[in-house]
């Protein structure tokens, strides 16, 4: 565990196929004390509906309790991507059927997260909406229509997750990805003006997929950045297709694959100072998303290069 300014965590949603016990499990082997909980069906560690399971919040918690870990965020990926779609058959293996059924399913989700959220004394729920139209950020001739677009839509249709999170005292937090309205730093700056309270997670390893600095892209937020999600990138850069696991595309660039801590090439040290330079207190949640090394492997490598990062205690200054 840290003590210092920086607080280390852990995403679950590594862990889904080991159930929640498993997970709570590898978290204390782990030795970390703050987790993010995802909510996704998908990944079946809390109910979906938990109307149809009295006491469930309760029983969380004192999960939660008995097992030391503080819930810093509740998540959901999947479900409320919905929302904003797409919603053809790119989001059918969540729910199949018309926008309108994808959009209400989406919608009780994000609710879902911040009511959980709240029950279970987090004070940050962490919702990816999804995103309308892709295509529109590119110009086209003649045309209007921009990702201005795509940013009032955002805040239109979580305006009622926004109100409940306001009442329930939750920040909604957002996270920089291709798939999201927010994908870049620019995105992410039309979005936190438009949508007052919403808070910031970067995910520096995400950011430099689609060609941002990595060390930049934690810089100047201030208060705004409340979490920030830790794993490496490896790049393709040959002619032919990369071969091995894990390989995808964020976009029309070359392949990536994420990595352990210290297996790729993020400069993860210039990352934890920069993050100490602006005075950043909150979590560094590692995301293991290595298909080369297992998980509890991935994870403990990750935590083992921040550890060594973080400062333990007050550092003491120039001795010269």
């Amino acid at each position: 565990m840290t003590h210092g300014p920086i607080r280390l965590g852990l995403c679950l949603a590594a862990f889904a196929p080991v159930g929640l016990d498993g997970a709570l499990r590898a978290a204390a082997r782990a030795g970390v004390d703050v987790i993010d909980l995802p909510t996704d069906s998908s990944f079946g560690l809390v109910a979906a509906d938990r109307s149809e399971h009295p006491g469930h919040d309760r029983e969380l918690r004192e999960l939660f309790d008995a097992a030391q870990l503080e819930v810093g965020c509740v998540s959901n990926s999947r479900d409320t991507q919905l929302l904003l779609g797409p919603h053809g058959p790119h989001t059918d293996p969540v729910l199949a059927g018309p926008a309108e059924a994808k959009q209400a399913h989406g919608l009780r989700a994000a609710l879902r997260t911040v009511r959980l959220a709240a029950a279970l004394g987090a004070p940050q729920a962490r919702l990816m909406l999804g995103v309308p139209d892709l295509g529109r950020w590119l110009s086209w001739w003649g045309s209007e229509v921009n990702w201005q677009d795509n940013i009032d839509a955002w805040a239109q249709a979580a305006r009622p997750v926004l109100d409940l999170a306001d009442g329930l005292g939750v920040q909604v937090v957002v996270e920089p990805h291709p798939k999201q309205v927010v994908y870049d730093p620019a995105s992410a700056r039309s979005l936190l003006a438009a949508a007052d309270g919403v808070r910031l997670c970067v995910d520096p390893g995400n950011l430099a997929a689609v060609g941002h600095d990595p060390v930049d892209a934690v810089r100047g937020w201030g208060a705004k950045l409340v979490a920030v999600h830790a794993k490496d990138l490896q790049r393709w850069r040959e002619p032919q297709d990369p071969r091995g696991a894990g390989w995808s595309r964020y976009g029309p660039g070359p392949a990536i694959r994420f990595r352990a801590l210290g297996s790729g090439e993020l400069p993860w040290p210039d990352i934890v100072a920069a993050l100490l330079d602006e005075d950043y207190r909150g979590v560094i949640y590692v995301e293991h998303e290595d298909a080369l090394l297992p998980t509890e492997q991935g994870v403990a490598n990750s935590l083992a290069v921040l550890r060594r990062l973080l400062p333990s205690a007050t550092a003491q200054g120039r001795t010269w």
